[in-house]
């Protein structure tokens, strides 16, 4: 019984040290608060101009506004010296501490756009309102998985991913999106300084498909700026750089501001925020600056990141504010790549764990690496295989998600990991089932320098009536890109048990097959639990096979996510009662059988026909 009481105390007191470490205190010796701030009063700020140094700049206070947003107050500053002046406020300046008599006042957060030479307005953010952020909680969220980007509705497989540039058998089936790289499409009226982000140089093609993340975080993407710094550690010191790696290793991505205040493991920065999602869990880096861009707009630091240094673990509007020591994971992509000279590539980097952000990381470290160590465009044929392993959780039946697929086209080979990875790694991360924590992501690409694709033109049978399991002979015409017709032949055998009647004959490409099926029966593109998506993510025809498929105009029902043909009316008439809705719905048909014709072509288009099955015919 002592035993448990001696536990019990030092639980309680092990509670309230931590507590008594959960937030910043207020100390009036270290911060000046907002009203003791006068105009015309002098101070001085820090940042990192070059490396990991920090160096200063002076200032002068010229106006204070309250409520420039809601609950937003902005201390407005006319800076000075010569290494300020000679870049301006620049992006990823965010968090610089501003100190007026030693004491700290706040971080730069604010600088217009487009000022004229040596205007140098820039606002900050008052240290009240930055250490507020920790009184929210400094401990990490574990069940945090970032903010949702798309719409993730009932039809989760699918929801939300066809407004992306889409590839289906060579051709662009959707609209890209349009953008300037290098400018954010955010009001550039606003002073608020955008989070700089980082990445080796990548086509417009990759650019676009990043821009939904860019327009919702209000990052302002720099091209060719992802490189490995000169060091691996920078300091942990007000004024240094302090960002998130998005994506590590042999694909970077780098979004960054500025530390504003440590105060032992707890640290203060950019005096606005990353992503704006509350009490989160990210891991966080120190960072080296190359250089800052200047710029007639609005200059931007070039930086690197540097060693992990913890986990974000507030991220609000006045500031974000961490924990140093341990950082989250991040999600293993190991990449292998045979090129056209036969060569074996082999490429590795992590992403770290965001339900938006790590899809489209994931996708375009791919994507990049393919496109760099072949060719971004001309006639290419892409043999792909993906595996994506989910960790071991309570309750799920299968924890892989292997493709296998062709690809022919005279578009970008890299496209192609749209379809074989953003996909499914969207609808796993943004399921609305459950958690779902990604293991480990695999892909392997062998190229081809030449275009394989071929339209089905025509198809005939040889007769219009059929007894129930003969074989069909299927004889369509197939037009090869820039060659001449081929004819191609298949077989499909009817079902002994089929029923008589008026049956059709679908042969299809594998994306025209997937819409027919779609159309048919949509209520089984709509699971109801993790493993009936997971089921959903497995399926899918390659894009080399013929798909055949005979059905007849029967209703069934799909039922919690699995399809019943057969029914008699008696238990479809109760089950689709107009007293319950959504357990399940009618099929428009029901499919008697499929079958598939290997050919050496990436297919495209697709022909149906009609006959009759009667057990009576010759």
């Amino acid at each position: 019984m002592k035993k448990v009481c001696f536990l019990l105390i030092s639980s309680m007191l092990c509670l309230v040290a931590l507590q008594g470490y959960a937030e910043i205190k207020w100390d009036t010796e270290k911060f000046m608060p907002l009203s003791e701030i006068k105009l015309g009063m002098e101070g001085v700020a820090k940042t990192v101009f070059s490396g990991t140094t920090v160096e200063s700049f002076n200032f002068k206070v010229i106006s204070i506004e309250y409520n420039w947003a809601p609950q937003w107050h902005v201390i407005w500053i006319k800076a000075s010296g010569k290494n300020f002046e000679a870049t301006g406020g620049a992006g990823g300046m965010s968090g610089s501490p501003a100190y007026i008599k030693g004491r700290l006042i706040g971080a730069l957060s604010l600088v217009y756009w487009d000022q004229r030479e040596h205007a140098n307005l820039a606002g900050i953010t008052p240290i009240e309102s930055m250490v507020e952020v920790t009184r929210r909680g400094m401990h990490p969220n574990l069940s945090y998985r970032g903010g949702s980007l798309f719409n993730f509705g009932s039809d989760t497989a699918w929801q939300g991913i066809d407004m992306l540039p889409l590839l289906s058998n060579g051709a662009s089936t959707q609209k890209n999106f349009v953008g300037t790289p290098l400018l954010p499409s955010a009001d550039t009226a606003s002073a608020l300084l955008h989070t700089p982000v980082v990445l080796p140089l990548i086509n417009p093609q990759m650019m676009a498909f990043l821009k939904p993340l860019f327009d919702k975080y209000r990052l302002m993407p720099i091209q060719g700026g992802g490189g490995g710094a000169p060091v691996r550690e920078a300091p942990i010191e007000p004024g240094q750089i302090l960002g998130i790696e998005y994506a590590r290793g042999d694909f970077t991505a780098f979004g960054y501001g500025t530390m504003t205040y440590i105060d032992g493991d707890q640290i203060l920065g950019f005096g606005h925020p990353m992503f704006g999602e509350g009490n989160v869990n990210l891991p966080i880096s120190g960072g080296y600056v190359h250089y800052i861009l200047p710029r007639i707009t609005r200059s931007t630091k070039m930086a690197s990141p540097t060693q992990p240094i913890g986990t974000l673990v507030q991220d609000r509007q006045s500031a974000i504010a961490g924990l140093l020591g341990s950082h989250p994971s991040y999600i293993p992509v190991d990449v292998t790549v045979e090129t056209t000279d036969g060569k074996i590539h082999q490429v590795h980097y992590e992403v770290m764990r965001h339900r938006s952000i790590s899809a489209a990381y994931i996708t375009l470290g791919a994507w990049s690496h393919i496109d760099a160590l072949e060719i971004s465009g001309g006639d290419n044929t892409v043999n792909i295989d993906t595996t994506i392993t989910i960790k071991e959780q309570p309750n799920l039946m299968s924890r892989e998600i292997s493709r296998r697929n062709v690809y022919s086209s005279s578009f970008s080979p890299g496209s192609v990991t749209i379809q074989e990875l953003f996909r499914p790694l969207l609808s796993l991360v943004g399921n609305q089932y459950t958690k779902v924590a990604l293991e480990a992501v695999k892909v392997n690409v062998r190229l081809e320098d030449k275009r394989k694709t071929a339209v089905i033109e025509a198809m005939r049978i040889n007769k219009d009536r059929y007894r129930p399991g003969e074989e069909i002979e299927v004889i369509m015409t197939l037009r090869p890109y820039l060659e001449e017709p081929v004819i191609q032949k298949g077989r499909i055998t009817i079902p002994k048990d089929a029923p008589e009647g008026l049956t059709t004959l679908l042969a299809a490409d594998a994306a025209s097959h997937e819409a027919f099926q779609r159309t048919r029966a949509p209520l089984n593109y709509r699971p109801k639990n993790i493993n009936q998506l997971i089921k959903l993510l497995q399926r899918g025809e390659n894009n080399s096979d013929i798909v055949m498929a005979l059905s007849v105009p029967k209703r069934g029902m799909t039922i919690q996510g699995v399809e019943f043909s057969g029914l008699p009316l008696s238990a479809m008439s109760v089950m689709s009662s107009p007293t319950q809705v959504g357990e399940g719905g009618f099929t428009l048909s029901t499919t008697l059988h499929i079958d598939k014709i290997s050919t050496n072509y990436v297919i495209s288009g697709s022909g149906f026909v009609r006959f009759t099955i009667d057990r009576d015919a010759p």
